[in-house]
């Protein structure tokens, strides 16, 4: 992350904020992240990873406008950067034409020398669906697990995928790996209720129900499950 080396020490300073900032954006702590990017912009305001990460935290909180602003920004400061265009990739990808995300995606997958290629296909691989290629999806998804079985993107992609290809017994194996990795919230429990409700296994919805009840019971996801407004 941030391979761009800074120049200046104010660029320096900023460079710790800013990955500091994404640190933060990780565990869903938005609001330090945002206190740590107003820190890093009063060093270097015109710093590129500073308008990256700007805009991967607008992204974050749902704003696509803001969001666009500052990826293109940082993308026009370096072009070939393998994070600018994962991420600008990323948001063509989440936004009405999906197709159109899949070159940035694709020349980052492309470079021998980014490191987190995971990420890349596993991000790739739901693009790719979203943009009617199928078949492409899948090769995608399985280079990502080849290249890390356990990582917890590959397992939450290829759990969506699944369920998107109606096959529910390998959504349920995703699901049933990625707990063994994380802490599900109530988001990811709601996932494995709707896909053992469509395989039929009783015992294994009810597991996942009695959690979310007795973890989340405030949660929308909890009301769901109240009301019986299944998403599958």
């Amino acid at each position: 992350m941030l391979e761009r080396q800074p120049d200046r020490p104010n660029e320096v300073r900023a460079k710790a904020h800013i990955e500091l900032a994404l640190a933060y954006l990780d565990i869903g702590r938005v609001d330090v992240a945002l206190d740590e990017l107003r820190a890093a912009a009063a060093e270097a305001p015109d710093y590129p990873p500073l308008h990256y990460a700007w805009g991967v935290t607008n992204l974050t909180i749902g704003d696509r406008v803001q969001a666009e602003r500052a990826l293109t920004r940082a993308l026009q400061a370096a072009p070939r950067d393998p994070d600018f265009n994962l991420a600008y990739g990323w948001f063509l990808c989440t936004g009405p034409q999906p197709a159109s995300g899949l070159p940035y995606l694709q020349q980052v997958a492309a470079n021998p020398y980014y490191g987190n290629k995971t990420r890349v296909y596993a991000n790739l691989a739901w693009c790719q669906e979203l943009a009617g290629e199928r078949e492409a999806a899948r090769a995608s998804l399985q280079e990502a697990i080849r290249l890390d079985p356990r990582n917890t993107l590959v397992l939450y992609q290829g759990a969506r995928l699944a369920q998107r290809w109606g096959e529910w017994d390998r959504a349920s194996d995703y699901l049933q790996r990625l707990m063994r990795e994380v802490d599900p919230d109530p988001s990811l429990l709601w996932m494995a209720i709707n896909v053992e409700r469509k395989r039929r296994d009783t015992a294994a919805f009810e597991q996942y129900a009695r959690r979310l009840r007795a973890e989340f019971p405030d949660s929308p996801e909890a009301e769901l499950l109240r009301q019986g407004a299944w998403d599958l």
